[in-house]
């Protein structure tokens, strides 16, 4: 047994899973995936073993429990990164911190009207509310990218956190045809031109499983 596993749900539905998985990925830690079926009748059981709230995704190293994917990057950073999750300077860092909370707690209207389906290929017209959002997240994209991105790919150049919270963002506007800014569909483009990234979606598109729009949802 590795003495990181990493508890997730269906590739296809679950963006939160994704988030963690893509960090240890990209800095190549050696880790035991679990992948548990979500919204089985045995999906509860199969799940109290690891999650306290039976959700995923959840983090287990040696006697240490990790629930919700922000509280796992940063454990992750923290303990086995040695900080390098998040930007080296105090002003990036902070400000990659802030969007990353962000994203994790708000933009409710994107989350349930275009939840994350890796098999999604639509071109829908977002409602008044969904637009709003999708204008906030292609200006912290935009802004990031000018202010820190160093020229380079990811928000604050080297690739941290704050891109592992938002590559879900970028396979769910690519699969509902969100319209964006130049800069913000060059970052889009940017993770999804991430191998890793890549390699879930493929693998995502792949499950046979079907959740409904509310269960998916949740996941």
């Amino acid at each position: 047994m590795k003495d990181i596993r990493l508890v997730i749900g269906n590739k296809n539905y679950s963006s939160w899973s994704m988030v963690p998985w893509l960090l240890l990925k990209m800095y190549d830690v050696d880790f035991e995936e679990i992948e548990i079926e979500l919204y089985q009748d045995n999906t509860a059981e199969k799940l109290g073993p690891y999650s306290p709230s039976l959700k995923v995704p959840v983090l287990l190293h040696n006697e240490i429990t990790i629930w919700d994917s922000m509280a796992i990057c940063e454990y992750i950073s923290e303990v086995v990164l040695g900080g390098s999750g998040w930007p080296t300077n105090p002003k990036r860092k902070a400000t990659a911190r802030a969007v990353s909370a962000e994203m994790h707690s708000e933009f409710p209207v994107l989350k349930a009207e275009w939840p994350m389906n890796c098999k999604a290929s639509y071109k829908l017209k977002p409602s008044n509310k969904l637009a709003d959002e999708i204008a906030r997240i292609d200006a912290i994209w935009s802004c990031c990218r000018r202010r820190y991105g160093d020229n380079g790919n990811y928000l604050f150049g080297r690739f941290s956190i704050a891109d592992c919270m938002f590559a879900p963002v970028a396979a769910c506007f690519e699969g509902y045809g969100a319209e964006l800014s130049k800069d913000a569909n060059t970052y889009m483009q940017t993770l999804l031109d991430n191998p890793f990234v890549q390699k879930w979606i493929t693998l995502g598109r792949r499950e046979q499983e079907t959740l409904s729009v509310v269960q998916a949802l949740h996941a």
